[in-house]
């Protein structure tokens, strides 16, 4: 039947399917249909958009949402479309919701007879204020159910990003959509509105009047926008990554307390795992790894998160699919403090090793304080760094590298009392190197890579650098760019673990 794929991997499409009914924005014909319209393809009578509602729409995502009433019942679709503002400072593309009843039956005269009568679409905004960034493109969405079952608390996270490729998560509730909708007057309608009023769902399968889908048909916009959650109205973060899919897990670490991890796919093929923090407060979102699951950098345009057990992430390229544990906690190196200081709610540490909280039938050692988890180990000092030596000849290069094995630290060279080299969070470097361009007398002795996050303080790398004639360290010639044992994030030949989130 057609309108259940596309006639091309790279057309814009969504396929909608809720029991017998399916809904598709497909074109019936592969050289017909030149505008896009959302459709009900099996079902009721078959509806589609009015042409003029949406200019050239880019859909997202849609999903039905089951509401007090059945017939009050709703299909919320996100889509970009093009801005209508021509102004050259607007940006060129605006980010919508729209609504449409389950139940709609289509009008009563002929104009409407076939068309969804019920048609609103909203703003949806993500920008902060604060700093003057604006997100205006949207790129994916994911709903994610109240545990409880209440609709209106189904959290809706939107991943947006800006015209330099920066991006930002915006957390909504279908609550506050559903009030938008049932509350906004219409943008640029000055008169009363029609009863019943614009989107409005009717009982007992009653049409709409003409008189109210010809307001709608003519004014599909409300003027209200849909803000995101939370007293501030911002998003829950923003980043110098370019996102473009999102999954979101529900989980509920050792110690009861709830956490959303958000598993986040880039535009260089990788995927972020950042943890929201739950109730506690002065908490705050921390990215914890980059999963690269493929060899080569690809798109990844699948990303799903299934599993019956143990949860399992399921991410395809247009070659392959590859499966990944939700708990890859055997990577934390650096002992506890390793796996405390990682703020992986899927771990702990148990029995002298880094853990998942599913694989253990008793309580681990989980981190209860986000800005300092080290401190909840029982030894409160890490290891230091075993020392390695190297001959050098008077007036010869060297460099000294630090791995930066945690993006959320600052690592510093010290040679005797002074801090030769700083790097910061947010390094362009996987490395802090510290050159010495011609060495002195004075420039032997003994350098330390110290990382600093918070109040965790680690030795990463402690090197001696002798005279030529001095005592040879095991032949080890040449520059000292060898990996130095863990700090608190272990590495894996697919993984690169520790990133920065503003």
């Amino acid at each position: 039947m057609r309108g259940y794929a596309p006639f091309s991997p790279d057309e814009n499409s969504l396929v909608l399917f809720e029991g017998d009914e399916v809904y598709s924005t497909i074109r019936k014909q592969e050289y017909n249909g030149k505008i896009p319209r959302f459709r009900r393809i099996r079902g009721e009578s078959e509806l589609y958009t009015s042409d003029t509602v949406m200019q050239n729409p880019q859909f997202i995502k849609a999903t039905i949402v089951h509401q007090d009433q059945a017939y009050d019942d709703k299909i919320y679709y996100f889509f970009r479309e093009d801005n209508p503002d021509k102004n050259p400072e607007a940006p060129l593309n605006v980010s919508r919701v729209a609504q449409l009843c389950r139940g709609d039956q289509g009008g009563e005269s002929s104009l409407s007879v076939s068309k969804w009568n019920t048609f609103l679409k909203a703003m949806l905004v993500c920008s902060d204020a604060a700093t003057n960034k604006n997100f205006n493109r949207l790129q994916d969405v994911f709903l994610l159910p109240d545990p409880s079952g209440q609709w209106r608390d189904t959290r809706v996270y939107g991943v947006f990003s800006n015209p330099w490729n920066y991006s930002a998560v915006c957390v909504y509730s279908l609550g506050d959509i559903d009030k938008v909708f049932r509350t906004s007057s219409l943008k640029g309608y000055h008169s009363s509105l029609p009863n019943p009023r614009p989107g409005k769902c009717l009982p007992d399968q009653q049409p709409i009047p003409t008189e109210t889908f010809q307001v709608a048909d003519r004014h599909p916009e409300v003027a209200q926008r849909v803000e995101p959650m939370g007293p501030l109205k911002t998003p829950l973060f923003h980043s110098k990554y370019h996102y473009q899919k999102v999954v979101v897990h529900r989980m509920q670490a050792s110690h009861g307390e709830t956490f959303h991890v958000l598993y986040l796919t880039t535009d260089r093929g990788t995927i972020h795992k950042v943890v929201e923090p739950g109730e506690q407060e002065h908490s705050f979102v921390f990215n914890i790894m980059e999963i690269q699951p493929f060899r080569r950098r690809v798109s990844l345009p699948l990303l799903t998160e299934r599993g019956v057990g143990p949860r399992k992430l399921y991410v395809g390229s247009q070659w392959e699919v590859s499966q990944v544990p939700l708990d890859l906690c055997e990577v934390y190196g650096g002992g506890c403090h390793g796996c405390l200081m990682s703020r992986d709610p899927y771990c702990g540490w148990d029995q002298g090793r880094c853990v998942s909280i599913y694989s253990s039938e008793r309580s681990v050692l989980q981190s209860i304080n986000p800005a300092e988890p080290h401190k909840e180990c029982p030894n409160p000092k890490p290891d230091k760094a075993p020392l390695q030596k190297v001959s050098l000849a008077p007036n010869s290069r060297y460099y000294l590298s630090c791995p930066m094995e945690s993006r959320h630290a600052t690592y510093s060279w010290r040679h005797k009392e002074n801090v030769e080299q700083s790097c910061e969070p947010g390094h362009q470097s996987p490395n802090c190197i510290l050159f010495i361009e011609n060495l002195t007398a004075q420039q032997y002795g003994h350098y330390f890579c110290e990382a600093q996050e918070g109040s965790y303080f680690r030795e990463a790398q402690h090197w001696q650098l002798l005279p030529e004639d001095g005592i040879m360290a095991e032949h080890l010639l040449g520059h000292a760019c060898v990996l130095a044992a863990s700090l608190w994030l272990g590495v894996l030949p697919t993984l690169t673990l520790g990133l920065l989130v503003h």
